[in-house]
This record gives C-alpha cells, sequence and structure tokens, in this order.
C-alpha cells in the first residue's frame, strides 16, 4: 500500500541532540549535587537519549522526594539555554520540503517533552509537521505504541499507510506491536532497514 504518513522520532533522527541532552542533565545535576550521568555507562548514555525526563531523573536517585523537588526544578527551566547545542541532522530540512510537495503528511512522536513545540519552530521544521505527540501527549510514553495510535486516528490512516523512523529499540518496539514499517535511522536494529541520509526515505514511499 502506498504510504501516505511519515512519522518521525525526535532526539537521534531529526537532531543530533547528544551535546544538548547531556548538557542539560549535568546542569540538573550540578544543581542538586548528584554524580553527572557517566557517558561510559551504555544502560544510563543510551536512557538519556531515549527516555521521557521523568524516567531519567527517577535513574538519578532514589530518593523519592528528590525525585519530586527536581521535577518541579526542571519544570522551570527553559531549554532554550541548551537549544544552541542542537544539531539538525544533515538533508532534514530539504527532505521534509520534498515530502510536503510530495503530499505527504508528516508527524513526530518522541519522548521528549514540551520542549519539541521550541524546538521545531526555532529550526524551522514546525511548518512541515501536521502533528506532534510528545510525552506529555500520551499516558503511556515510548516503547507503548500508544502515542502511534493517537496519530494514527488523527489523520484517519491506518498502520500500513505509514512509514516510522527512530534510532533505537523504543521506536522499533511500538512499530511492530502496532505493524507499522519501521526504518532505523543510523542505527542497525533488527530486521529493520537502515538509511543514512534522510533523502533515502523518498525512495521507500
Amino acid at each position: 500500500m502506498q504510504k501516505k504518513l511519515v512519522v518521525y522520532d525526535c532526539d537521534g533522527v531529526l537532531f543530533d541532540s547528544y551535546d544538548a541532552v547531556f548538557a542539560y542533565y549535568d546542569f540538573v545535576c550540578e544543581s542538586f549535587s548528584l554524580p553527572k550521568i557517566d557517558r561510559n555507562d551504555r544502560f544510563m548514555a543510551e536512557s538519556a537519549m531515549v527516555k521521557t525526563n521523568e524516567e531519567i531523573i527517577n535513574l538519578l536517585t532514589d530518593d523519592k522526594n528528590l525525585v519530586c523537588d527536581i521535577l518541579e526544578f526542571a519544570k522551570k527551566q527553559n531549554f532554550m539555554k541548551f537549544i544552541h547545542l542542537m544539531k539538525p541532522e544533515k538533508n532534514i530540512l530539504d527532505t521534509l520540503r520534498k515530502l510536503k510537495e510530495k503530499g505527504v503528511l508528516l508527524s513526530v512522536f518522541t519522548n521528549r517533552g514540551s520542549s519539541l513545540k521550541y524546538l521545531l519552530e526555532n529550526f524551522g521544521m514546525a511548518e512541515y509537521f501536521d502533528f506532534t505527540v510528545n510525552s506529555f501527549d500520551v499516558t503511556k510514553p515510548k516503547p507503548d505504541p500508544e502515542g502511534l495510535y493517537k496519530i494514527f486516528e488523527y489523520f484517519g490512516l491506518s498502520h500500513d499507510e505509514a512509514i516510522f523512523i527512530g534510532d533505537s529499540m523504543n521506536d522499533y518496539i511500538p512499530a511492530k506491536e502496532t505493524g507499522t514499517f519501521f526504518v532505523a535511522f543510523k542505527n542497525r536494529l533488527l530486521d529493520a532497514p537502515v538509511i543514512y541520509d534522510h533523502l533515502d526515505i523518498l525512495e521507500m514511499l
């Protein structure tokens, strides 16, 4: 069936956000005298890139009262102070423009929170996306497929009319659970086809 919708993950797909994400969590840890996330700790490093802010903060400390304090602190922070560290992936704007010219619908499904809106606006991407789902728009974040179902319902489309582009198992799992065609970006994930340039998606529609 012809693909009418392309759903993107945000961090690691639309953007190389590694430096910005770690700068943010370094700031949080410094503010509460907590050890910074060890970049060499694979579990923590990967978690920082794919989990929600609340999930990551719960990994930083076992003190539930402190978690509540950090979450309140985090709500008052402006991600814009780290936005200069975000790097749009190569050819992403050109790809989004060409997809829109073809009449393809575009969406974002991410575990990033409310900063998604400002991020897309700051880098001139907001105009291309018809609908977005962040971690505050669902009761269960990725890898739960709730966000994908919400996107399909919004557009009135079925899973076999869509492509989901992600870079982690947090993306692969909801795609597989919904039967959505999944494309891995710059990361080999089980049986998923992988692309290294966003323009390559034009050949998969």
